[in-house]
């Protein structure tokens, strides 16, 4: 992003986005540490309802200006970050089927056992069609997985660069935003958002819009960071889930369900994934901060954005750990629409 782009962006007072209330008390005051755009940007606390939320905010207008060429959910990695990939990286067989893998009794289930992050739900097809939509679907990885699990996909996303390749998948993909779309009511059997809405500025707005095109008693699976975890008090305004400017939202579980139920939905399950991305990246800004010049703060930043799997296996039990004791650093929520 250029200097001209960054100074383009503009800021709007705002109350809070889940109650309306405007009073608040200020939280902290931190940089935008993975893309360094100038400035501070504050987070503040509602007195009301204790939703924690950026102010004052980019506007509707300029808010695109947040999101720089090189905002890594936005490139075609072939695969989400947060997913380990089973496959070996040169044989097209998983290499717990080798020969050698065969050998070890249980060696698959211990596999699968730890390269479940809990980063992502899809509901089984029992009759079809079923149709499911995504909403930031970027470069379609997810749009794939629903396909192959026998979902007729569709995708959302703002960007048109990303959407550009599910389109040549033959993907359906509206470029604009849920609103936009303008789809009929009742029109999906299933809506997924996976790191969407702490994006949102209007977060409640837009679960009544997904409650209105979703099948009653139709499921809603969502993630988000975890405002309410250990890492974010650890590691303060080094955080890696902070994301200011782009994350205008943080929620806690309490506050999740109280959204949910003011939309119209009633949650199934909350889930505390069980990755140690965060904690990878925060410790990269970390040393970035007070080690500009060395390159390993960089390195561990550039980590959360295409992991290896092998080392996602040896951080996986420590992350299921904290996960059992509901502090991990993403939350997956599993909703239903209210019949």
């Amino acid at each position: 992003m250029n200097a001209g782009a960054q100074q383009a962006i503009e800021f709007e007072d705002a109350a809070c986005p889940l109650c309306g209330s405007d009073e608040r008390l200020p939280l902290l005051t931190g940089r935008d540490n993975l893309y360094d755009l100038p400035g501070e940007f504050q987070l503040v606390r509602c007195r009301g309802c204790r939703h924690v939320y950026m102010n004052p905010r980019p506007t509707l207008e300029t808010i695109g200006l947040c999101y720089p060429a090189v905002y890594a959910p936005h490139l075609d990695s072939g695969a989400a970050a947060a997913e380990v990939v089973p496959t070996d990286s040169v044989s097209k067989t998983p290499w717990y089927l080798s020969p050698w893998g065969r050998r070890i009794p249980g060696l698959r289930r211990l596999y699968y056992w730890l390269a479940d992050s809990q980063a992502e739900y899809i509901p089984a097809v029992e009759t079809s069609p079923k149709r499911a939509l995504e909403i930031g679907c970027a470069t379609g990885n997810f749009l794939q997985r629903l396909r192959g699990e026998g979902w007729d996909a569709t995708g959302v996303e703002p960007a048109a660069g990303p959407a550009s390749h599910p389109i040549r998948q033959g993907f359906d993909v509206h470029v604009g935003t849920l609103e936009s779309a303008a789809f009929a009511d009742a029109s999906f059997d299933a809506v997924f958002a996976w790191m969407v809405i702490e994006h949102l500025q209007e977060p409640k707005q837009t679960l009544r819009e997904i409650q209105r095109i979703l099948q009653p008693g139709g499921c809603f699976a969502f993630s988000v960071p975890n405002f309410a975890c250990w890492e974010r008090r650890l590691f303060g305004r080094c955080w890696h889930a902070l994301d200011l400017p782009r994350h205008l939202q943080h929620f806690t579980p309490p506050v999740l369900r109280t959204m949910l139920a003011d939309t119209g939905f009633e949650v199934v399950r909350i889930l505390h994934q069980r990755n140690l991305l965060n904690v990878v990246g925060s410790s990269g800004i970390a040393l970035r901060r007070q080690f500009p010049r060395r390159k390993l703060g960089q390195e561990l930043i550039d980590f959360t954005d295409q992991p290896t799997m092998w080392w996602q296996l040896a951080m996986a039990p420590l992350a299921k750990l904290l996960a059992c004791i509901h502090q991990g650093g993403h939350l997956t929520v599993i909703a239903r629409n209210k019949p």
